[in-house]
């Protein structure tokens, strides 16, 4: 058990199928386009919009690249509530190590970019600037690439926000099981909806059972706070603060985060 949280497990970096070269585009859609859904039509990332606009001000920026935006992410409905509550406009640049071609050309009708390259958060392009944001997917990565990750947007000195609802929890990781409930209830709404996604959810039940997994690899693989307050201590230095904490809308799951930002 990890120490110090006598009920909180080690975490362990399991394969997430998303994750791998091999996966098949179409499995991989099934997943991304279900998370793209859910986070979008519950506002689960609502709550996130004022820790972005801080990021923001804190470096005068008019612009967000987001990393690992899969099947486009909470970051399309984020754009229109900085904008309507911080009074930003922002320029929204999605990116994925796997770029989704339906998911680019629905990113464009809502008003953002989806980079039709690969772009690895691991290695991102110098000529790519902007606020970083990392929605759900910090847990891909080891403590020690996790950390890089980190350093490069401090090293760039641009802003960072790190954006989680996974937890690795005992109630984290139990709430698992009712992904593929959760699955069969909300595909209806996931566009676009098509003979294959249908066939693969309510005949085969294949996206309920690989989002199940997926998720609760996640929640196995969630970085704690106290490890993320360790990470970016170990990358303390002048010009540059980062903050670890928890931010909520009202009715909403909590949300933990990761604050890079460049200071005055």
């Amino acid at each position: 058990m990890h120490e110090g949280h006598p009920m909180v497990p080690p975490r362990l970096h399991l394969f997430e199928l998303i994750d791998q070269d091999w996966w098949p585009a179409a499995l991989r859609d099934l997943s991304t386009d279900y998370l793209h859904t859910v986070s979008t039509r519950l506002g689960l990332f609502d709550g996130a919009a004022a820790v972005l606009a801080r990021g923001l001000r804190a470096s005068e920026g008019h612009e967000v690249l987001d990393l690992a935006s899969g099947g486009r992410g909470p970051l399309p409905r984020l754009r229109r509530l900085l904008a309507e509550r911080h009074g930003l406009e922002v320029r929204v640049r999605l990116s994925d190590k796997y770029p989704n071609a339906l998911a680019a050309e629905r990113a464009r009708a809502e008003g953002v970019d989806y980079l039709e390259r690969s772009v690895d958060a691991l290695h991102v392009p110098a000529d790519l600037r902007g606020m970083r944001t990392l929605v759900n997917a910090f847990h891909h990565f080891r403590p020690e690439d996790a950390r890089a990750v980190l350093a490069d947007a401090q090293a760039r000195g641009v802003p960072i926000a790190i954006l989680e609802t996974v937890r690795r929890t005992p109630a984290g990781i139990l709430s698992m099981f009712l992904v593929p409930l959760l699955v069969l209830l909300f595909t209806p709404l996931v566009r676009p909806v098509t003979p294959l996604r249908l066939l693969l959810t309510y005949v085969v039940p294949v996206a309920p059972l690989i989002i199940f997994w997926d998720g609760l690899v996640s929640a196995l693989r969630a970085h704690r706070p106290e490890e993320l307050r360790a990470m970016t201590a170990s990358l303390a230095r002048e010009g540059y603060a980062w903050e670890v904490g928890e931010t909520k809308a009202p009715g909403k799951a909590a949300i933990s985060y990761v604050l890079g930002m460049p200071t005055r």
